[in-house]
Parts: structure tokens; C-alpha cells; sequence
């Protein structure tokens, strides 16, 4: 089971060097054992774990075989200071001094899935916000204020309309925006937010919608005799796309012009810290009265979609990236008599590991049907590589992601270096389901 150091910058995955067999036993002693037999060997285990800080490595255990090792990152206590060794990815084996029951954060299970889902479907019936029409101006208005009611709303209704699902995988839907637009309406004319009244009347699809049509479904809305939710401000949301959106306002822009929005508390922009780089992007705007009495733009949210005419909502660009290697893959094998179904989740699943409930949420899932009527499934992570602690944390939930299946990462192998790109390993991973797709 002896030990190495590997390389967090390209090359990844590269060995640096191996442990001596003092190192090797030091470490063993004093971070796995917690046992420090000698103030040398104590020196020797906490001159790796510098190494490791300052040089960029990561340890890798041999007592896990195969394309997922037992990893250990050097981390800084921030209280005292101090390094420690943190394990991520697949767990040492249980006989290894090194193995540890998961300990992430207090959101997370002993298998480093989610206790809680932390992306749940919304429920239609229960989802307006309350009337703050008695509520003064206060701390709560401020802007930039992330709501999780608008993104949930938004990825509800995609999912509902089966904008995240797509069989074929290739060719790749290629429809206007238009019509993936019209999906959603028809996804918000199925549903009620209250008995009797339906979602597309208060959520809509016309962004260029001048301040008198506003006003006039505003004051329908208001009406004493309307029925609507106890409680609930009367509010309602326009849903577009856009390339142009930043934390201040967001411009849908049409061949007759453009029209600029800025919300009273800002746009939330999901994964982004900056002003709007990664176009284009779902948004969606809740309206309601201000406190003067006036029509306002309340709110906003903003998800980075694919492309216009493919808008399944992307995490990053590095995702945008694996879509095409997977559609690219999808078209390779169109003559293999295999129909594959591509799914985006947006919400959590539940999943069970060592009799632990957990929650994960994976980038991609690849639904594989063989001809002889068998399926396979195969679960797509993009690792975000330019950010290793990132992906420290998201190799914590790999575990509860190979419950649903066979588990593969883009780049391949995380966190080796491999010189064969996503899509030739992805393929070889297709074609050699069960080899049932000759």
C-alpha cells in the first residue's frame, strides 16, 4: 500500500515522487494511526504535508485499486492555522491506516452525499412570495439578494416542458427559440397556482410587453374578487432568453429593437461571480408593486443555457464543452441500433449508500437502451480542473453518483492526466457496455 505524490497542475495526476519508506510510515503513524512515536517522525509526516501545500500535490494511496484511488488533499485549518490531510473521491480501504468515515460539512452525510436536497422542485400551489405590502423598505430589499424561488420556478417549468431531456442525443434538437418558448407556455397552461387558476396567468412569455398591457394584467390581478393564494403578494414573471445580463440589469434585445430591465434587487446569475460571461442565458423577472404604488421590475435570475436552439441550462462553459462531446460520441454511434436519451438533472436525487439517504446532482446522465431491450445508464461529471478545491469537493459525492451508474468524468479518469480526449474515452466507454453494442 505504499503511498506517492501526484501533481494537481498539468500534468495532472503526474507522480512527483514516491514516499520513502520513512515517509510512508511517518505519515501512516501521525495521520492515519494518530500515533507520533518519535519528534523525527512527527518532522518527516509534517514535511510532507508542506511539500504537498506548497508544491501542489495530492497523496495517493495504493490500497484502492482501479481508475479511482484514494486521494488526500493539504489543507489549512483556518482557525489554528495548521495543516491537516483531507481525503476526497473514493475512500482508503478500510484496512488502510489512512481510512476515515467521511467528515465534509454539516450538510453532508458520513458518504459525502447532501443530507438535503439542496435543488428541489417547486410547488406550484405554494410558491408566491408573501405580501410585504404592510413591510416597510428594510434590510431584507436589498439588492443582489439571491432568491432560490425564481430559479426554481425556471428549472421547474424547463423540466416540466422536457427542455432538459432529449432522445436522439444526435442530431441535437435545433428549433428557434420561439418555439422551446412555447414549450414552456404550454408546460404553465397545465399547471394552477391556486384552484381554478392557471400559471400562464400569471407567468409569461412577452418581455416586449409595454407598461400599459403591464398595468392592465397588474390591476387583473388585484382585483378584490380575484381568487388567489392567502397571503401571497400579487406578482407575476416574464421568462426570455438573453445574451446580454449582468448583476444590474438585463436587455432582451428583438430584430425591432431592445428593451433594458433593472431589477429593483438585481439579477442573481447562477454560478457566477462576475458581470454575465458565460451568454446566453435563460432569465426570468418577477414583477409587482413597489411601495410607491408603482409597477416595478422586482427581481431577477439568470442560467446559462447551451445554445439558443438547444437551450438545456448549462453549470459552466466546461459543460458546454462535454454537451458537444457527447453528442458528438451520440453520433458515432447512430449505426450501432442503440437509442440513447440524454438527461441535464436540475434537481437533487435521492440516493442510497451504505444504507445512508443522501442527495446528489450529477451534470449529465446518459440513458443507454441496447437492442436486445436492456439499458445501461452512464452518469457525465465535468470537473472543473482550473479549480482543484472545487473538484476535492465534488469528487466527495462520486461515491452516491455510482449508485445510479457507471460513473465517468470529463477529463477522463479525474484526477489522472490522459492523453486521450473525453470523447474517444467516452466511446470506448460505449462501446464496451457489456460489449453489447457490436
Amino acid at each position: 500500500m505504499a503511498m506517492k505524490l501526484i501533481r494537481k497542475k498539468a500534468p495532472r495526476g503526474a507522480l512527483k515522487r514516491w514516499l520513502s519508506e520513512e515517509e510512508d510510515t511517518a505519515v501512516r503513524n501521525v495521520f492515519g494511526r494518530k500515533q507520533v512515536r518519535s519528534a523525527q517522525e512527527r518532522a518527516l509526516a509534517e514535511h510532507v504535508i508542506l511539500e504537498m501545500r506548497k508544491s501542489e500535490l495530492w497523496l495517493q494511496c495504493s490500497c484502492v485499486g482501479g481508475d479511482t484511488p484514494a486521494l488526500n488533499s493539504a489543507n489549512l485549518r483556518s482557525e489554528t492555522q495548521t495543516l491537516y490531510l483531507s481525503g476526497f473521491g473514493h475512500s482508503h480501504d478500510p484496512s488502510c491506516p489512512m481510512f476515515r468515515v467521511f467528515k465534509g460539512d454539516e450538510g453532508a452525510t458520513r458518504t459525502g452525499t447532501r443530507k438535503s436536497a439542496g435543488s428541489k422542485r417547486l410547488n406550484y400551489r405554494d410558491f408566491l412570495p408573501v405580501d410585504e405590502s404592510d413591510v416597510s423598505a428594510g434590510g431584507d430589499r436589498t439588492r443582489r439578494k439571491r432568491r432560490p424561488r425564481l430559479a426554481r420556478l425556471l428549472m421547474t417549468l424547463i423540466e416540466d416542458a422536457g427542455l432538459n431531456t432529449f432522445s436522439p442525443v444526435s442530431p441535437l434538437p435545433n428549433q428557434t427559440a420561439r418555439t422551446w418558448l412555447d414549450a414552456l407556455a404550454v408546460s404553465a397552461g397545465a399547471q394552477e397556482f391556486i384552484r381554478g387558476r392557471r400559471l400562464s396567468e400569471i407567468v409569461r412569455f412577452q418581455p416586449t410587453m409595454g407598461e400599459a398591457s403591464q398595468e392592465r394584467l397588474m390591476q387583473e390581478l388585484e382585483r378584490a374578487n380575484a381568487n388567489w393564494p392567502a397571503g401571497k403578494a400579487r406578482v407575476f414573471y416574464q421568462i426570455f432568453m438573453s445574451d446580454l445580463v449582468s448583476r444590474e440589469h438585463v436587455t432582451f434585445a428583438w430584430n425591432g429593437g431592445e428593451r433594458r430591465f433593472v431589477p429593483e434587487r438585481g439579477v442573481s446569475i447562477n454560478g457566477e461571480s462576475q458581470e454575465g460571461v458565460r451568454p446566453p442565458y435563460w432569465v426570468i423577472l418577477a414583477f409587482r408593486r413597489g411601495a410607491e404604488g408603482r409597477l416595478i421590475c422586482s427581481e431577477g435570475y439568470a442560467h446559462a443555457l447551451f445554445r439558443r436552439n438547444c437551450p438545456v441550462p448549462v453549470d459552466s462553459g466546461l459543460e458546454r464543452q462535454t454537451l458537444e462531446g457527447i453528442a458528438e460520441v451520440a453520433r458515432w454511434l447512430n449505426d450501432k441500433a442503440v437509442d440513447l436519451t440524454l438527461v441535464k438533472p436540475l434537481f437533487d436525487i435521492e440516493v442510497n449508500v451504505e444504507g445512508e439517504k443522501g442527495f446528489v446532482l450529477p451534470d449529465f446522465i446518459i440513458q443507454a437502451k441496447m437492442p436486445d431491450g436492456r439499458e445501461r445508464t452512464v452518469v457525465i461529471e465535468t470537473m472543473g480542473y482550473t479549480d482543484d478545491e472545487y473538484c476535492e469537493r465534488k469528487a466527495e459525492q462520486h461515491k452516491g453518483m455510482r449508485t445510479l451508474g457507471s460513473l465517468q468524468t470529463d477529463p477522463p479518469r479525474w484526477p489522472q492526466e490522459v492523453d486521450k480526449p473525453f470523447i474517444n474515452y467516452l466511446y470506448g466507454v460505449m462501446m464496451n457496455l457489456g460489449a453489447m453494442l457490436k
